[in-house]
């Protein structure tokens, strides 16, 4: 089974409201992730949004090169909110 294909794992709801708060407030992230593809992602992203499809959320990031990612909740490994000079 590929990671795609695995079962959504809800997250903790203080982590989601990290997550609100950062995007209210503007905040930066250091982000790790897994990809879906077994490979770890790192990056400071500003996050934007979250949704949630098929019963699975997802936050909306812009990386350090303004790539967009739509990221699985239950793939974040890490993050850490960045003070300004982060």
């Amino acid at each position: 089974m590929n990671k795609s294909e695995t079962p959504y794992h809800p997250i903790p709801c203080a982590e989601y409201s990290r997550y609100e708060c950062a995007i209210v407030q503007n905040q930066r992230l250091r982000l790790a992730w897994d990809d879906g593809s077994n490979l770890l992602q790192l990056h400071r992203v500003k996050p934007l949004d979250l949704f949630t499809r098929a019963s699975e959320e997802f936050i909306v990031i812009l990386d350090e090169e303004n790539r967009q990612h739509q990221v699985r909740l239950d793939y974040i490994i890490h993050c850490t909110v960045l003070d300004e000079f982060g």
